[in-house]
C-alpha cells in the first residue's frame, strides 16, 4: 500500500502555548470558566492549564510565573487561593502529581469520526473522515512521532456527512474498519492490500453508529443500527453480524423500540461477545452477551435518560465494564458476577443531538480504566488510579464544538488520546509517556450497585 508522509507538523512549543494562554487568559479573561477554588472541582479546573504545561518552554514556563506573581500583586485582596491558580496554570505537572509526560502529534489537516487503536508492538492504526469526505487510514510506527496516511479505496461517504468509523486490529495487527454511509461497509487490510465489501446488503438504511472487534482467533464481529427497511419506513433496532466461512451471518440483537443508535463492542479471551447499547425510548443503558449461539440480554442501567455514548471492554477476570453518558453525567459501570455497581465519574455539559455524545475507554497494563470524553466542546480524560476518579483536561473549547475523541494504550502504558483540534480542524494526538506507576482496578470501589 502507498501511504503519504503527514506534512503538517505540530506546532512549535512554545507558539502553541502561546496560543493556549492568550485563549484561556487573554481577551477572553478568566471569566470564560470559575477558578478551580470557585467550582469546586479543583483537579479539573486546575488542570485546564495541563495542555499549557505539555508543550510550553522553560523560558515560557519561567515568564508565566512572573506573570502569575505580579497578578497576584495587583489583586492582592484574593489571597493566597488566587496565586495557587496561577501557579497550577504554570506548573501542572508539578504541583499537581501528573503520572504521564505529555507531546502532541498532528496527523491530518483535517478529519473527524477519529478511531485509534495500538498494536501489541506499539504501532498506531486510525481511521477517520477526511476533509474530502473520504476515509482515511493512519499509520504511525511505534516510538515515532511520525505519521502515514492514505485512502481507503472504495470508501466514498456518499454526502454523509460525520459518518462514524470504527477501527479493530486482529491478531496479527491488520487493521479492520467500519463505516456507514448509508449502507453497512467493511474494510480490511490484509498486509498487502484492502478489501471493501458490503455487510448484509439490501436491508434498507444503515445509520449512525456501527462498532467493530476481532476475537483471539481471527473472527470479525460487527454490529450497528440498522434504521430503515426495503423500500423506506423505520426499523430502529441494533444488529449483529459474524464472519463465518466466508460469509456474514447478521440478526438482530434486540426487538425493543430504538435500540441501539449508540453501541459498543468487544471480545473476550474466550471469545465471546459483549455488546453495549442504548435503548432511546426507555433511557435504559442494555448489555447483551453472544456465546456463540444466542444473545442474553440484560439491563444496566434502568434509571432513564441515559445509555448515550457508550463504551465497553472486558477486563482480565471477563467482565464487561462500560462507560456512558446521561444528559449532564459521564456515568461508569463495573460488572460482578451478580449485579452492576455504578458510579458517576464526573458532570458534564454536552452540545447535544446524536454526535453530543461519545465516550471512548482503553485499558492500561494495570488493568485501570481511561475515559475521554467531551464536556461543552472540550476533551477531558478520567482515570481510575485504583481508589477514584481523577480528571484532566486534554484539550480546550474552541470554535468546533465536535471533537470526535477516542483513546488507545499500549502495552507499556503509554496513552494517545485522539481528537479534532477545536479550532483549526485538524487531527491530533497527544501522547502520555507514563511517569509513576499505577494501582490496579478493582470493581469492588464502585460507589453505587444496581
Amino acid at each position: 500500500m502507498k501511504l503519504q508522509g503527514s506534512q503538517y507538523s505540530a506546532r512549535a512549543a512554545g507558539t502553541h502555548a502561546k496560543l493556549e494562554i492568550d485563549r484561556g487568559c487573554g481577551e477572553m479573561g478568566l471569566q470564560r470558566r470559575k477558578p478551580a477554588w470557585v467550582s469546586g472541582r479543583v483537579f479539573l479546573r486546575a488542570s485546564e492549564a495541563v495542555e499549557l504545561d505539555v508543550l510550553a518552554e522553560p523560558a515560557k514556563r519561567v515568564k508565566m510565573y512572573k506573570t502569575a506573581v505580579e497578578s497576584f500583586r495587583a489583586f492582592p485582596g484574593k489571597g493566597l487561593g488566587f496565586l495557587a491558580f496561577w501557579f497550577f496554570l504554570v506548573f501542572p505537572t508539578r504541583v499537581l502529581g501528573q503520572t504521564w509526560e505529555w507531546t502532541s502529534e498532528t496527523v491530518d489537516a483535517s478529519g473527524e469520526s477519529i478511531s485509534i487503536a495500538a498494536d501489541l508492538d506499539g504501532n498506531l492504526h486510525m481511521s477517520y473522515l477526511a476533509g474530502n469526505q473520504m476515509v482515511r487510514y493512519g499509520f504511525r510506527p511505534a516510538h515515532t512521532p511520525r505519521w502515514f496516511t492514505m485512502e481507503i479505496p472504495g470508501t466514498p461517504t456518499e454526502g454523509n456527512s460525520h459518518m462514524p468509523t470504527r477501527i479493530a486490529l486482529d491478531p496479527k495487527g491488520n487493521p479492520h474498519v467500519c463505516l456507514t454511509p448509508g449502507v453497512l461497509k467493511y474494510a480490511s487490510f490484509d498486509g498487502k492490500r484492502w478489501s471493501v465489501q458490503q455487510i448484509d446488503p439490501g436491508i434498507g438504511l444503515v445509520s449512525f453508529t456501527c462498532s467493530v472487534a476481532i476475537a483471539p482467533d481471527g473472527t470479525q464481529h460487527v454490529v450497528w443500527y440498522q434504521y430503515g427497511v426495503p423500500g423506506g419506513g423505520y426499523y430502529l433496532h441494533v444488529k449483529h453480524a459474524v464472519l463465518q466461512n466466508g460469509v456474514w451471518m447478521a440478526r438482530t440483537i434486540d426487538f425493543e423500540g430504538q435500540t441501539g443508535k449508540w453501541n459498543s463492542i468487544s471480545i473476550d479471551a474466550q471469545g465471546m461477545v459483549h455488546a453495549t447499547y442504548d435503548s432511546f425510548l426507555k433511557g435504559q443503558l442494555k448489555y447483551a452477551l453472544w456465546n456463540g449461539k444466542e444473545w442474553h440480554v440484560s439491563i444496566v442501567d434502568p434509571s432513564g435518560g441515559g445509555g448515550m455514548g457508550n463504551s465497553v471492554l472486558v477486563n482480565r477476570d471477563g467482565e464487561a465494564q462500560v462507560s456512558y453518558e446521561h444528559d449532564d453525567k459521564l456515568l461508569y459501570a463495573w460488572q460482578t458476577p451478580t449485579s452492576w455497581k455504578i458510579e458517576t465519574v464526573n458532570q458534564i455539559s454536552t452540545n447535544g443531538g446524536w454526535l453530543g455524545f461519545r465516550s471512548r475507554q482503553a485499558l492500561d497494563p494495570q488493568g485501570n480504566p481511561h475515559i475521554v470524553y467531551e464536556d461543552g466542546g472540550a476533551v477531558e480524560h478520567a482515570f481510575w488510579d485504583g481508589s477514584g476518579w481523577k480528571i484532566q483536561l486534554v484539550s480546550a473549547r474552541g470554535l468546533e464544538s465536535n471533537r470526535f475523541c477516542d483513546i488507545a494504550i499500549d502495552s507499556e502504558g503509554t496513552i494517545y488520546i485522539a481528537f479534532r483540534d477545536a479550532n483549526d480542524g485538524s487531527v491530533k494526538v497527544v501522547v502520555g509517556r507514563p511517569q509513576t506507576p499505577a494501582k490496579i482496578a478493582s470493581a469492588a470501589d464502585g460507589k453505587k450497585e444496581k
